[in-house]
């Protein structure tokens, strides 16, 4: 084809977006000679795939045979494809000169957030792709970060408190070495990243053995559904941890515990239909020597947009890696459902703001996410004369320190160009 170098431009710079969001980007190549094709093309995928192997051993005539089997599942959120040149037939010549073309897609406001596990993911991203007769398609592909609000407000059990009683009696050799007795109080279950759990805890040692330490932690829980040879999988990982102590014997220890929620990618997975994610909240008391550990665990939520009255002057610790929103008014796209609403998490004097609907026409225009598809960028590497690249129109919304979602650093996919002879 000729197309050495090209550029795929996304509006927003860190290629976050909320879902319900427009996603606007532009293709920018130059053209040195004439050239035919049947096309150039994007897509724009949004899916959850689940998938592992097990091994599989039975008795077959006398022998044992062992093979693999495949659990998986899969569904899509979103599936479209835009022809930017060209169409699925016939033939299309471009003549040299410089190229530059505009795209949209609109994310659904029900798909999930992105997300990616030991045994499934769920991923968004775009396509760019030359489709040429006889010959092997040139294609680069871009990933999309969705973020969904979680809104603790919104879910009663948030501002349940939390409350668990031990009772461990201590023996060895059928003799008795006394008990310990522990309440833990926690005022609330919901929680944001940044927030501490204020965590009191009363423990007494009655015994002889001595509390080596109280251990505190928040445990993520994935859990995996495949639907072809059905299954299941499940991980978990320890996010947080803290301890206290020791308890000497015959004392009364009495804390409070402040255990800062890190700064861990929020998901909400309400959309999706085979992975479900949970948090716990766990507490464990060690005696020394050789007798058992005592734990409970209850479940917390751990959400974007913090509960009303409790820390939400916290600052989210990753408002920097959240979608752009330009705060200047734009006028309505024709591609944009609900064009007459207000812009998503408006900067306000409010800390924490009312989640309001997703406007997919409120977008940053600061310069774009750039990637290479295999076309020559008109002038040298230099884009700012798109239509996003207005870095000083582009305002973070620092006024508002927990904006209604995180977002994790975005990635980008590469894919190198199929060799050919010419």
């Amino acid at each position: 084809m000729g197309f050495d170098e090209g550029q795929i431009v996304l509006d927003n710079p860190n290629g976050t977006y909320y879902a319900g969001q427009t996603i606007r980007g532009k293709l920018i190549f130059q053209q040195d000679s004439v050239k035919a094709f049947r096309g150039i093309y994007v897509t724009f995928l949004g899916y959850c795939k689940v998938n592992w192997t097990t091994r599989e051993t039975r008795r077959v005539n006398g022998r044992t045979v062992t093979r693999m089997k495949i659990h998986k599942s899969y569904e899509e959120y979103c599936n479209e494809k835009i022809y930017l040149v060209g169409s699925e037939s016939g033939e299309h010549e471009i003549q040299p000169g410089n190229y530059d073309y505009p795209f949209t897609f609109n994310i659904p406001a029900n798909c999930p957030s992105s997300f990616n596990g030991g045994y499934g993911r769920v991923k968004y991203k775009i396509t760019a792709v030359v489709d040429r007769a006889f010959k092997f398609d040139q294609q680069k592909k871009v990933a999309v970060r969705v973020m969904v609000p979680l809104d603790l407000n919104m879910d009663p059990y948030c501002r349940e408190p939390i409350e668990m009683d031990f009772n461990a009696n201590y023996y060895c050799c059928c003799f008795s070495f006394g008990s310990t007795n522990a309440v833990v109080n926690i005022p609330v279950s919901g929680f944001c990243p940044g927030q501490k759990i204020p965590i009191e805890i009363t423990c007494t040692n009655k015994g002889k053995v001595k509390v080596s330490h109280v251990k505190f932690r928040i445990i993520k829980h994935a859990l995996f559904i495949a639907t072809q040879n059905p299954g299941s999988r499940s991980e978990e990982d320890v996010v947080a941890e803290i301890k206290k102590g020791p308890i000497p014997v015959n004392t009364t220890r009495n804390w409070t515990v402040e255990m800062e929620v890190p700064a861990l990618d929020v998901y909400n997975l309400t959309g999706c239909s085979y992975i479900f994610l949970t948090y716990k909240l766990e507490v464990v008391i060690s005696p020394s020597g050789c007798h058992r550990d005592s734990d409970e665990s209850k479940n917390i939520i751990i959400g974007t947009v913090p509960l009303v009255g409790f820390q939400d002057d916290v600052v989210n610790p990753l408002h920097d890696q959240m979608p752009q929103i330009n705060n200047d008014k734009n006028l309505p796209h024709p591609n944009a459902p609900y064009a007459d609403n207000p812009p998503p998490y408006p900067g306000s004097n409010l800390l924490y703001p009312a989640v309001q609907s997703v406007t997919p026409d409120q977008m940053g225009s600061e310069k774009g996410v750039v990637s290479n598809i295999g076309f020559t960028i008109p002038g040298g590497s230099n884009v700012n004369n798109t239509p996003f690249s207005g870095p000083e129109s582009v305002t973070p919304d620092t006024s508002n320190p927990y904006s209604a979602a995180s977002a994790p650093a975005v990635e980008s996919l590469d894919t190198e160009k199929k060799k050919e002879k010419e």
